[in-house]
């Protein structure tokens, strides 16, 4: 555990992914869990793909302000939309930062501070149709638009520079598997929270408050691959 990360009793949950994969859907889903579960924690979203710089679209990393993410990362017990928890009736709280997008395992310094790190996988197919339903198409101009968008520039974009950031995943959830791996991401953020916080307390110990699948070691799944977890 960062010790820095410790002392200013931070925690930061980053989750990437392609286009249209469910990034801020699988945010606000852990978001809303961990608000039924904990009353000392601060939980904050912080979405990147809704803080692109306006403009021109360039579909790639310039399109984000990292400098001033990694800002709002910092700034103590901020509001960065209306489902924030933030707790006024606990003295100094900690701060559960999730932080998704598309470019959200891209920059060094926001991965450094990350205690876990997410990508959440799904194949060009499956990517092109949930955005044919997420833009709601429902012409044929519309459909050729976006498939023109897709092919020149979205396509592009995910093989030069969303996809490589895959390597830098502590945990890889692909859409076929999206239910295990959700339990999983809870279960490895509650431990993350419990040991935060004993750290906090001063207390070293390592009872569990539940069994936790993040206890890889204890199951009998094939899961390691090098450095992280690939469920695919």
């Amino acid at each position: 555990m960062d010790k820095r990360a410790v002392e200013e009793k931070r925690i930061v949950i980053s989750i990437g992914g392609g286009h249209a994969t469910g990034v801020e859907a699988i945010a606000l889903y852990l978001q809303n869990t961990f608000k039924s579960i904990y009353n000392f924690i601060n939980i904050r979203v912080i979405s990147l793909d809704n803080m692109t710089e306006d403009g021109i679209k360039n579909y790639n990393n310039n399109d984000y302000d990292f400098d001033s993410i990694l800002d709002l990362i910092y700034e103590k017990h901020a509001v960065t939309s209306q489902n924030d928890m933030i707790q006024h009736d606990y003295e100094d709280p900690i701060d559960l930062i999730i932080v998704c997008g598309c470019y959200a395992l891209y920059d060094k310094r926001i991965n450094d501070i990350s205690q876990l790190k997410v990508y959440l996988d799904s194949d060009a197919d499956k990517r092109l149709i949930s955005l044919i339903k997420k833009k709601n198409v429902k012409s044929n101009e519309q459909l050729a638009q976006l498939i023109t968008e897709y092919m020149d520039y979205l396509r592009p974009e995910m093989q030069q520079y969303i996809e490589p950031t895959r390597a830098f995943a502590d945990l890889i959830i692909p859409s076929t598997n999206e239910n295990l791996g959700r339990a999983m991401l809870v279960d490895g953020i509650v431990k993350t929270i419990e040991e935060t916080k004993n750290q906090i307390d001063g207390n070293n110990s390592n009872n569990k408050i539940r069994p936790r699948l993040w206890d890889f070691e204890a199951e009998i799944m094939d899961l390691e691959k090098d450095r992280y977890y690939d469920l695919s």
